[in-house]
């Protein structure tokens, strides 16, 4: 870093402090390609994205050990969290404030709200204003807020499913009803289904939910898929809530576009959520965003919501670093994912490899979502699901059972890798699984392996 950024630098972490500092840092390097080799795809600032290292209390690989063993699980594949090393700027940044001995209460400075600004504006040539912007520990605190505020008297909120997991439980915070639409695939792609939404959206409904880009399934919406469904919503009164934390995470060839960039009607009927949780990896540091212009949707926020704004003080150092110097970075994360996802289409397109798994490149994201329809008619049948049922009863586990956790017990059992049940995602995940490609290829390879070893068993 050159002396003008570090004086920079410097001078920031000089006006920011720290609430809480989250569980963080990797510790102990191990030798890159341990489980077997890969192509680099490295950019000329050195980031080498195929080096595997020791993650300290990783919610993915302790989970997973803790539900199957640490000695049965090879590859923890679950949870969306990259298991790339953290930009070297943001390092640097939170080592600085460290040695700033001061720990006590302090405000967030402009110049992250600013970082927040020029970051979507140099990237999407979306316009956001300071005063559009309000902070939150996670994007669902947030949403949870918008959801009771836009809706006192309760009701429902409607999922385009599938989608992600969380927001149901969102939703059931905030009191309110979950329903879910059933998106529709199309030439193998999911779209909206606009005409079972329409028959759901009714005097009960305020809000619906956007996906934007989708998580699981990686598509990137169309501005044309999004203004028929805005062009709905704002008919019917409804407020669309969108959550766009992976927008960071484009394939080749595909484009994110901001729901609230649409056009004016749009922007003024919606709540944008975003985070640099995802895009860097800095989950544990509990810093996250939402913005909207219509002052009456954040007063709605904020006070019939009750949102208390917080965060991080090395979180918001962390977001502001990797905002102002991260942008290569991301650009060459993007790169290896991209070449990731070919990696796998190859590898399922060989001839008699992953029996009963196939794999469709998506838009983006670093999720790979596997139609596992042939695997489910093998292990997964009513037989097989009760079996499951009743084992886990006997032994105080009451969850109900779906086809696809049957499957996630016996790709655990079998081929030693974590991945996530598409039931988990809402309605139209039946028969897909999820699996977190944001690690080195070793390890993509390693899982892949184990998964066709174990399929060509069966």
């Amino acid at each position: 870093m050159n002396k003008k950024n570090q004086l920079d630098r410097r001078g920031f972490i000089k006006g920011v402090g720290v609430s809480a500092i989250a569980t963080a840092a990797a510790a102990g390097t191990v030798s890159a390609n341990a489980l077997g080799q890969s192509t680099s795809r490295t950019s000329g600032k050195g980031y080498d994205f195929d080096e595997e290292f020791t993650r300290v209390n990783s919610r993915k690989w302790e989970g997973a050990y803790k539900t199957y063993g640490r000695d049965n699980i090879d590859v923890a594949m679950g949870t969306a969290d990259l298991d790339f090393k953290q930009l070297p700027a943001v390092v640097d940044a939170l080592k600085d404030r460290a040695e700033y001995e001061n720990y006590g209460y302090e405000s967030t400075p402009d110049s992250f709200y600013q970082s927040i600004i020029d970051w979507n504006k140099e990237r999407y040539g979306q316009t956001v204003k300071k005063e559009w912007i309000k902070t939150s520990s996670a994007l669902k605190p947030g949403m949870v807020s918008s959801m009771r505020g836009i809706n006192p008297h309760k009701g429902k909120v409607i999922l385009l499913t599938p989608t992600y997991s969380g927001f149901r439980g969102a939703i059931n915070k905030a009191g309110m009803r979950v329903e879910m639409s059933p998106m529709k695939r199309v030439n193998n792609r999911w779209t909206f289904d606009l005409d079972d939404l329409a028959e759901r959206l009714d005097y009960e409904t305020k809000c619906v939910v956007l996906c934007n880009p989708n998580n699981p399934s990686g598509e990137f919406w169309s501005a044309e898929e999004m203004m028929g469904l805005g062009d709905l919503c704002i008919e019917r009164g409804v407020t669309v809530l969108s959550d766009e934390i992976h927008c960071d995470f484009p394939n080749k060839g595909a484009k994110f576009i901001p729901y609230a960039s649409l056009g004016e009607k749009y922007a003024e009927t919606s709540i944008t959520y975003r985070s640099p949780s995802k895009t860097f990896g800095h989950a544990c540091l509990r810093v996250a965003y939402f913005f909207t212009q219509n002052e009456d949707l954040m007063n709605a926020t904020m006070i019939g919501g009750g949102h208390e704004e917080g965060v991080n003080t090395f979180g918001v150092l962390a977001a502001e670093t990797a905002f102002r110097e991260g942008a290569q970075w991301v650009d060459d994360v993007n790169e290896y994912l991209d070449a990731s996802h070919d990696y796998i289409v190859d590898y399922c397109n060989r001839p008699g490899a992953m029996p009963g798994v196939t794999y469709q490149k998506s838009d983006g994201l670093y999720l790979a979502w596997f139609d596992c329809n042939g695997l489910k008619e093998k292990v997964a049948s009513p037989e097989q699901v009760r079996a499951l049922h009743d084992k886990w009863r006997d032994e105080g586990n009451h969850r109900r059972v779906t086809p696809e956790m049957c499957m996630q017990e016996w790709i655990a059992r079998n081929a030693r890798i974590h991945i996530q049940p598409g039931s988990s995602y809402g309605i139209g995940s039946e028969g897909f699984m999820r699996m977190n490609i944001g690690v080195p290829r070793a390890l993509i390879t390693k899982a892949l392996d184990n998964w066709d070893a174990a399929l060509k068993k069966l």
